[in-house]
């Protein structure tokens, strides 16, 4: 007898699906189950192996789910230890960047517990005798982890972890002795801390980029009317920004926003916002804007936004127009002699400016 319940969440670049089928019914992984739900589910499963099966069900559900709640709701005595080990991400938390648990590594760990299946082994249930405890091995088993990190040195957040461990096939399996107490009428795991080895993820020095921007080895402006010792343009119609950027970025798609805005009184003005870019395996990005008339003279900000990171990286520089009188440093400005002052008389001559 083989019964198997798939309890997979994975998420890819911020969106989640989620998957389940059971024993007795459907279920919606991540629901949260009150004692009363629970012992009326019961109920309808009139043998003892039924409800042991059931248990495990829901108990494997919480694993893959990650969630203590419910994991302890079905347990005789809580377990600190399972509690410290299971990577659970709360809803409330996920908006506090600064949680130490909710760093890369920590997503990772819930990413790569989403995946826990199990499998209830053939002929092991055994049932109490007047009362006794039952017990029955279950195989848990989780995606291969290990196989990710072999293609990557560094990752692009945990979401490209994820995105790789998606295709994984092959998995870790670990097969334990569930042993079962009847209390008021429910059969509760009395051994939690014997599933420990399903949150047993050996990373390593795992490492993360922050962003995209990781991977820009230099960045620089460039055009006919830049000068790169005032790092300023002059009389400029034209904008261009190179992002110079190492062999990591080849692995990737880009995908980002650029912008162009202009400091005023009020503080930054926008003059325009691109639509979003992909831009695929780059050895580096260049980004020209013009528009139609001389920019005027003024400082300006030229930059790339990163959306997945909400991060952005770029220049601020100085705008100079001469037709509006605006010189760079030490510019040689054109001179002119002021005319004589002298009223001109019928015999003498009208001195011109002299430029």
């Amino acid at each position: 007898m083989k019964r198997k319940i798939v309890a997979v969440v994975l998420v890819m670049a911020s969106v989640m699906s989620l998957a389940s089928c059971s024993l007795v019914g459907k279920l919606v992984l991540g629901a949260k189950e009150t004692d009363e739900t629970s012992e009326s589910t019961d109920s309808k499963i009139t043998t003892t192996e039924g409800r042991i099966y059931s248990a495990v069900d829901k108990i494997a559900k919480s694993l893959a789910d990650c969630d203590y709640d419910t994991f302890e709701a079905l347990t005789v005595e809580p377990s600190k230890a399972m509690k410290k080990s299971m990577p659970v991400l709360m809803e409330d938390d996920k908006e506090d960047y600064t949680a130490p648990k909710l760093s890369e590594e920590w997503k990772v760990r819930n990413m790569i517990a989403n995946t826990i299946t199990y499998e209830i082994v053939d002929g092991s249930y055994k049932g109490g005798v007047f009362g006794g405890d039952c017990k029955v091995d279950v195989t848990f088993s989780f995606k291969d982890y290990k196989q990710v990190l072999t293609q990557r040195d560094e990752f692009l957040g945990a979401a490209e972890f994820n995105t790789i461990l998606y295709d994984v096939t092959d998995t870790i399996n670990t097969t334990v002795t569930l042993v079962f107490t009847k209390k008021d009428g429910r059969f509760l795991l009395d051994n939690p801390d014997d599933l420990l080895p399903v949150y047993d993820y050996k990373l390593g020095d795992i490492k993360f980029m922050k962003n995209i921007f990781d991977m820009v080895k230099t960045i620089y402006m460039e055009g006919d009317n830049w000068d790169p010792i005032t790092e300023s343009y002059v009389d400029a119609d034209t904008f261009t920004i190179v992002f110079v950027l190492d062999n990591r970025a080849k692995n990737y798609t880009w995908q980002y926003i650029y912008r162009v805005m202009e400091k005023t009184s009020s503080g930054w003005s926008p003059i325009y916002t691109s639509t979003t870019i992909n831009d695929r395996n780059p050895s580096e990005i260049r980004i020209t804007y013009k528009q139609d008339t001389m920019f005027k003279a003024g400082y300006y900000c030229f930059f790339m936004y990163d959306p997945q990171s909400k991060s952005l990286y770029g220049m601020e520089f100085d705008v100079y127009n001469t037709a509006e009188g605006a010189y760079p440093p030490n510019a040689t400005q054109p001179s002119f002699t002021e005319p004589s002052e002298t009223e001109p008389t019928e015999t003498s001559e009208t001195t011109e400016p002299s430029f």
